[in-house]
């Protein structure tokens, strides 16, 4: 049966198995002139000739550590499939991993000119994570309210770690200007997006953009339809991916210092073990909630990425892929959790953060010990009253879109959900 087109970047307007990517005007355009006016260049996935983009454009040969190099075969290998991709899918996703291997290679050039920066200390980094849509965005907006906590700003970590040369202020970063930019064409890309997850330019932004740079992350596990890489990431060693977000990181502080790290990442729970070797005092603060919402939402999520590379996506087999991995991760925090100290880690529920979010913030600073005051209090209470939730819209989704249902994700999920006393109680 030929599969039911679709105008839109979700399964709440097509539940077929199969979508038709969704195209803006500049999308069909390049697809449509591709052979004749832009040709082939641009489109090949093989190592070498993007390790050499990558060089090209950046100015820079030494990309340092190269334990990043098997993850990014792997991908390479994995995501190339020949007609899956329309043209402009093909050459942006290329041009993203060229970008990120650019990162790598200016972060290089940066410590070799200074290398005090290895010198930063990363003292007591608070870290939130927990499975897609468990309250983990909204804490991590909450938290980053008290000036005590650094995080990173959108245009840092999607734009440039390695701070521009000349002289300018926080304010005047360079950077800041290009973000709108950037966000701006994703936003036109994806119309939908920020329904699903809301990016700002000037607001606290998660770790998985650096994370993405070490080629060991279950994002691109996601947003790719990469079964192999996905596959290779149940074994794979995540220390030199926190190798280097570390070193980012006290890139970062150099330029712009902080009192105390605020970090957050759904892809932190598949790398437990590796984030606790590089940071042996850090402070995690782990939210449980229901993984039927989680899955789905990050299926809804990743449909709405893939919609802009692939010519059609699977829902069936996107849901089965989410499920997995999420699972998979899950699975590896709870063998590594329990080699870690019980005090490092604080366990919430997702109900008690949204029934009361500032009295959560309270029992986070108090099992770490830092001080709460009344201004910082007041700023998060006007945090909440500024941003009540669905404040960009609503995405409906269901766990039926991807060829999934309540029962089946509960039951993947069963160890976890007894281990973590989570209610199987679906929130709206």
């Amino acid at each position: 049966m030929k599969p039911k087109p679709s105008t839109m970047n979700g399964p709440d307007h097509d539940t077929s198995a199969q979508v038709k990517s969704f195209q803006p005007l500049l999308v069909k355009a390049w697809n449509l002139c591709s052979g004749s006016v832009f040709g082939a260049n641009g489109s090949d996935f093989s190592l070498d000739p993007i390790m050499h983009a990558a060089i090209k454009r950046s100015g820079v040969s030494d990309f340092g550590d190269t334990d990043f190099l098997e993850g990014l075969k792997i991908f390479l290998d994995s995501l190339d499939k020949g007609e899956a991709f329309h043209p402009f899918g093909r050459f942006y996703v290329r041009q993203m991993i060229i970008a990120m291997l650019v990162h790598r290679l200016k972060l290089v050039e940066l410590l070799d000119h200074h290398p005090e920066i290895l010198d930063e200390r990363i003292v007591r980094p608070v870290i939130v994570l927990g499975l897609p849509r468990s309250g983990t965005s909204l804490l991590f907006n909450l938290l980053a309210q008290d000036p005590a906590h650094r995080f990173m700003e959108n245009w840092e970590a999607f734009i440039a770690q390695v701070p521009p040369n000349g002289h300018y202020s926080f304010t005047s970063d360079p950077r800041r200007k290009k973000s709108k930019w950037v966000l701006g064409l994703q936003k036109y890309l994806m119309p939908d997006l920020d329904k699903l997850h809301a990016f700002l330019p000037d607001g606290p932004e998660e770790c998985t953009p650096i994370l993405m740079q070490g080629f060991a992350t279950q994002t691109l596990a996601g947003g790719y339809d990469v079964p192999t890489f996905s596959s290779w990431l149940d074994e794979a060693d995540h220390e030199p991916t926190y190798r280097h977000h570390k070193r980012v990181l006290q890139a970062l502080q150099w330029k712009y210092p902080g009192e105390r790290w605020l970090l957050k990442s759904p892809d932190h729970i598949a790398a437990i073990d590796a984030i606790l070797n590089i940071h042996k005092d850090a402070c995690i603060v782990h939210i449980h909630r229901d993984p039927v919402k989680s899955v789905s939402s990050w299926a809804s999520l990743n449909l709405c990425y893939r919609g802009v590379y692939y010519r059609h996506v699977d829902t069936h087999e996107l849901g089965q892929q989410v499920l997995t991995r999420l699972a998979n991760d899950l699975d590896r925090y709870m063998i590594e959790r329990k080699s870690q100290a019980a005090e490092r880690f604080l366990d919430l529920q997702y109900a008690d953060l949204m029934k009361d979010p500032v009295n959560t913030v309270h029992q986070i600073y108090n099992h770490f010990g830092f001080e709460l005051n009344g201004q910082v209090e007041k700023r998060m209470q006007e945090f909440l009253t500024a941003n009540p939730r669905h404040k960009h819209g609503v995405h409906s989704y269901q766990p039926e879109d991807f060829g999934l249902t309540e029962k089946m994700i509960r039951r993947r999920f069963e160890k976890y959900m007894d281990s973590f006393r989570v209610s199987s109680t679906v929130e709206t």
